[in-house]
């Protein structure tokens, strides 16, 4: 078997319940584990169970994103921005920045992407990379998440650009009322009528993109064909000097302007192909064009007091009072509209995956389809804080202060994620990168991260505040955000487990619509395990699903891999031959497991310690799928008769630390089994994991030397009510923890017995 597929991409054991420090495995990664460490090296990325599927066209995929993209940002945040740098050029230049800086954020998340092929986004990618303390980072991400993923700013210029055309007052009422209402029928939208929903939006998505590119023409014609107007000029762009004049230079200020840009430019790694770098690649050339055609339609004075208005006088100036001042700031709403429906629709699918992971109350409610087969749960989680930020802020400021308070700790995240993909590349360079982002990019990524989360730090001249809100309140309120999250974390993953005497682990549940849910019990089972030692005669392989096997190995160090194949695998062959009669063996792969030294850690990766997990390498169906596997032009014929596979482990060191226990195969139920989905890079399998249960009967033998072996049957087809699979696990003998650590050898092979048939 190759390396590549030896590791799954995708892989999650999860113990449905503990006995003692026994928790429930997966055991077809041979990624180290460090004794003590007890999650094997993918664990932290859950196997893809969205019942919602991956069923969108190249077409599709690129509306989604380009919608996500294209949305209130480049009609609302250019007079904004030119107002706050004070100057046409500086406002072009960072525009410019912001599209060079979500390149390289691209670039990031394609890598990531690649590595780690599933949905969830950048809490995939964190919970991957950062691993201790356990659940931090899916805590951050997700209390990020909870509290700041919102569509708020673009259901507040809807409701501008509405009451404008329709020239009526804008007061604070009817904006708060125009945008809950668009919240609120999105929500119901998507949440009942999840087809239609997307049908709309990429509707709307089309008529956004023709709008941007009407702007440009507009722009254009105004320049190239209409008259001089009263003040003689057919172009208000700036030139020569002008072009940087009143430039205010201060880092704060270029910082939260950048906020505005990035926020323009945020959506792309929604989905991590050609249609991202696509969508990067439109919205830059757009949003130039568009931000030069205001600014020689519309007077600087005019810009920079426009507000998020900025689109609608652009409108009125080439089209005058009727089309100009009603239909196209119409046509700007539903343009918002659309932007609305597709964050609405995408932050909903990541709440949904948060509580999957039963990181929110009421997890299975919330992550659960029903009953309209659409993220139901995840939407009103995503409701809930933009409905409060709507509601409660003074509307006239509320816009900027949501884009720099969603920009700050997007920042932490973003540095997080870079730093992390760096140390991967030194960690972990066994892991498949169809892309590899430049190097160069990353770095400078980091940098401006690092640049921007300083930026509170510099005031503006004269330490003034804008719109009634001091400078610095939007890095206080995302720093309180990241801050709510360590306490959160520590309080239920920390401090309430010490004072309760509980550990945190996970938990499968599958929902009546196929969802899987990830929670936490509280529980910790002990059992007993009861010692074979002279009684070993009355455990056999088919009527109890373990059996120790006296043999004295010609191998003895196992250190060589190629020597291992070419001699060892023909002894354990015939061994398997002597013990069980059968007519034929193939063995598919062998793990050797150590104690890994500091030392050793970076240098070999295939050694491993003792997985202290209950459970049994192949499910029943990926026990058959192996025979197609390993040997695709026999299997129909070996497939008639009595297939089995069994491990036959052996001690390399008289074992007197972390023994091997088995649970006998007639305790355990086959309702107890829970599938555990692996991802291989050319084909998947399943392990199954071990649901508690006090009836379990454990067994293992005392002091086992490298002249016994131990045979565990993990699968058999033979259905006459014999012993069919058993699960095992190490475990640990209390006293034995100044012992030499325990080293071994298992091997894994399909036996086949040709003359018996399967009944």
């Amino acid at each position: 078997m190759s390396t590549n597929e030896q590791e799954p991409l995708i892989s999650r054991p999860t113990s449905s319940a503990e006995s003692g420090k026994t928790l429930v495995s997966s055991d077809e990664s041979n990624a180290p584990i460090r004794e003590g460490t007890m999650r094997t090296i993918e664990d932290d990325v859950l196997p893809e169970t969205s019942t919602l599927g991956r069923t969108i066209t190249w077409s599709s995929a690129y509306i989604l994103v380009i919608s996500r993209v294209i949305g209130s940002g480049i009609f609302a945040t250019p007079g904004v921005i030119v107002k706050g740098v004070g100057s046409v050029g500086l406002s072009l230049s960072l525009w410019v920045v912001g599209a060079i800086i979500a390149a390289c954020g691209l670039a990031v998340s394609l890598e990531y992407g690649c590595m780690l092929p599933r949905s969830g986004g950048e809490k995939v990618y964190l919970e991957f990379t950062y691993r201790k303390p356990r659940f931090l980072a899916s805590t951050l991400v997700a209390t990020q998440a909870v509290l700041l993923g919102f569509t708020a700013s673009n259901c507040i210029v809807f409701a501008q650009y509405t009451l404008y055309a329709f020239d009526i007052e804008a007061t604070d009422y009817l904006r708060k009322t125009l945008a809950v209402g668009l919240l609120t029928t999105i929500t119901i939208v998507h949440g009942c009528f999840m087809k239609t929903g997307i049908r709309i939006q990429n509707f709307l998505g089309w008529i956004k993109v023709a709008l941007v590119v009407f702007m440009i023409v507009s722009g254009a014609f105004v320049v190239l064909f209409k008259p001089q107007g009263t003040d003689g000029k057919r172009s208000h762009f700036p030139t020569g000097a002008d072009l940087w004049k009143d430039t205010d230079w201060s880092w704060g200020i270029i910082s939260t302007s950048l906020f505005k840009v990035f926020y323009s430019f945020a959506g792309l790694s929604n989905v991590n192909n050609s249609v991202s770098i696509t969508a990067l690649v439109t919205a830059c050339l757009m949003y130039l064009l568009v931000n030069v055609a205001y600014f020689v339609v519309v007077p600087l004075d005019e810009v920079k007091n426009s507000g998020e208005l900025i689109a609608a006088l652009f409108f009125e100036r080439c089209f005058g009072p009727t089309v100009g001042k009603t239909l196209l700031p119409l046509a700007v709403a539903l343009s918002g509209v659309g932007n609305v429906m597709v964050v609405t629709f995408a932050l909903a699918r990541l709440n949904q995956e948060i509580a999957r992971q039963g990181f929110l109350p009421y997890s299975k409610l919330l992550a659960s389809s029903k009953p309209f087969n659409a993220p139901l749960g995840g939407l009103i989680v995503h409701y809930i804080p933009s409905f409060i930020v709507i509601v409660l802020p003074p509307s006239s400021d509320v816009y900027s202060f949501i884009l720099e308070v969603e920009g700050y700790p997007g920042q932490v995240f973003a540095l997080a994620s870079s730093i992390g993909l760096l140390w991967l590349r030194y960690k972990r360079p066994d892991l498949r990168r169809p892309f590899k982002a430049w190097g160069m990019a990353v770095l400078l990524r980091v940098a401006l991260s690092t640049a921007l989360l300083a930026a509170p730090f510099f005031p503006p001249k004269g330490g003034h505040t804008k719109g009634g809100i001091w400078y610095a309140t939007y890095a206080l309120v995302g720093i309180s955000v990241i801050v709510f999250g360590l306490g959160y974390w520590y309080f239920w993953f920390k401090l309430i487990p010490r004072w309760r005497g509980y550990r945190v682990e996970e938990e499968t549940s599958t929902l009546d619509d196929g969802t899987t849910t990830f929670e936490r019990p509280f529980e910790v089972h002990p059992v007993t395990v009861r010692d074979v030692r002279g009684r070993e005669k009355d455990f056999t392989l088919d009527g109890n699903g373990f059996q120790f096997y006296r043999n004295t190995a010609n191998e003895k160090d196992f250190l060589d891999d190629e020597k291992i194949k070419a001699g060892y695998y023909a002894e354990v062959e015939q061994l398997l031959k002597d013990a069980t009669g059968a007519s034929r063996i193939f063995i598919f792969d062998h793990t050797i497991r150590r104690q890994v030294p500091d030392s050793a850690a970076k240098s070999d990766s295939k050694l491993r310690g003792p997985v202290q997990r209950v459970h049994i390498d192949q499910s029943y169906t990926a026990s058959l799928s192996r025979v197609a596997h390993h040997l695709p032009a026999e299997a129909e014929s070996l497939l008639r008769s009595r297939v089995q596979i069994i491990n036959v482990w052996r001690p390399i060191k008289t074992v007197q630390r972390d023994p091997l226990a088995v649970a006998e195969a007639s305790s355990v139920n086959d309702e107890g089994l829970v599938v555990i989905p692996l991802i291989y890079p050319t084909r998947k399998g399943e392990t199954y994991s071990v649901k508690y249960d006090a009836g379990h009967r454990w067994f293992y033998k005392s002091g086992l030397t490298p002249d016994e072996v131990l045979l565990i049957k993990c699968f058999d087809s033979k259905l006459d009510g014999r012993a069919r699979r058993v699960p095992h696990t190490a475990f640990h003998v209390p006293g034995a923890e100044d012992k030499e650590g325990r080293e071994s050898i298992e091997v894994r092979a399909l036996v086949f017995h040709e003359d018996e048939a399967l009944e």
